[in-house]
């Protein structure tokens, strides 16, 4: 019979929430250090690239030295409403108004194009994206919170900015059957046009536009076209995107088979389902903990853990995601309730990124407690 969670698994969600509610749900991010008033004055793209790579990597905390300030950050707000209309009344007993208070944090951050983007300077291998410039991954996770919102409170105001992120979202669409990340950056990402396609997809039954339909599913067949004979994924088309890892194939194989589900596509059904047993096989260690990348077990990193419970309950496995749940709670969790960035071999990184760790546990483990 299947496994019910434990009592640490919804005691940790409560513990989480709350800790985030302390947070005011703003914090840093392992991205973010181009907000520092020093390094934000940087205009060499190599220099910023190691800026970026040094906020990433570092076990030390450095926000304070260099000044960074705390930001809002529309994904985890994305997040966090997601998990609580999952979590509803064992979260807080108005879980409804505050999901509601925190989508109006969402409305109140929309782009003037429909989008949505990261409070901080983002400066990849080839392009550079200043900040609140918006993406189509960021806009996809806040497209599903407010099309779920929708369902409990059905404003105008909600159904507008819907409509206004599904033009953005169409606006940069390529000479592919696929989609860029943002309008100065048209590189095609496989998981970030999937996500574009599936919000579209879910956008155009509540508009309605039955136009969204034909354009999700031409993007799913182009990105199963491209799903190696392993069952997984590269990141994306250009030489420098042949490399992969654990939450990114999350994204693919859960946004692959919610499209496949909701128009019945056998073809894209069996690509998810390759792409899972791929997942599976790759990065689920024999403890439950999951890997960041293929064939090694450092850094074990709490964005792939939470996407992982999500992954293993999309595709059913449900005893799997709570054990990587339990291994989480013992291994990743501080006294205070939130959850550390990484853990490696001889040491972890516990700073407490708001986004990138916690809201992406968050969801994962409101996703156990109420299926």
């Amino acid at each position: 019979m299947p496994q019910t969670p434990q009592p640490q698994i919804p005691n940790a969600l409560r513990e989480l929430y709350r800790w985030a509610e302390g947070q005011h749900f703003v914090g840093h991010d392992p991205h973010d250090l181009l907000n520092a008033p020093m390094l934000g004055r940087i205009k060499n793209p190599t220099a910023r690239l190691l800026a970026v790579q040094l906020g990433r990597r570092s076990p030390i905390n450095l926000h304070a030295l260099l000044r960074v300030p705390p930001v809002e950050n529309p994904k985890a707000l994305a997040l966090f409403i997601l998990g609580l209309l999952q979590a509803k009344d064992s979260i807080s007993p108005q879980w409804k108004q505050e999901a509601g208070k925190l989508g109006d944090r969402l409305l109140a951050s929309q782009h003037e194009n429909g989008g949505w983007g990261y409070a901080f300077p983002w400066q990849s291998r080839t392009h550079f994206l200043p900040a609140n410039t918006p993406n189509i991954v960021t806009t996809s996770f806040v497209g599903f919170a407010l099309i779920e919102l929708y369902k409990y409170s059905q404003s105008a105001k909600l159904t507008d900015a819907i409509h206004r992120a599904t033009n953005y979202v169409v606006s940069l669409k390529t000479e592919q059957p696929a989609f860029g990340y943002a309008e100065n950056d048209p590189q095609i990402v496989f998981n970030a046009s999937l996500l574009g396609a599936e919000f579209l997809l879910k956008a155009g039954k509540l508009l309605p536009n039955s136009g969204f339909i034909e354009l999700a599913r031409a993007t799913a067949k182009f990105v199963a076209d491209h799903q190696r004979a392993d069952g997984g994924w590269d990141y994306g088309l250009e030489p420098s995107q042949k490399w992969e890892d654990s939450f990114h194939t999350g994204f693919v194989i859960v946004s692959m088979k919610s499209i496949a589900d909701i128009i019945e596509d056998d073809r894209l059904a069996g690509s998810a389902q390759r792409g899972f047993e791929y997942y599976k096989k790759t990065f689920l260690q024999p403890d439950c903990a999951i890997r960041y990348f293929p064939g090694k077990r450092y850094p074990i990193d709490a964005h792939a853990l939470g996407q992982a419970m999500l992954t293993f309950e999309t595709f059913g496995d449900h005893e799997t995601a709570l054990q990587i749940a339990e291994w989480s709670i013992k291994n990743m969790r501080s006294s205070e309730g939130y959850f550390f960035y990484q853990k490696y071999r001889l040491f972890t990184n516990a700073i407490p990124y708001l986004r990138w760790s916690n809201a992406w546990m968050f969801l994962g483990l409101s996703g156990l407690e109420y299926r």
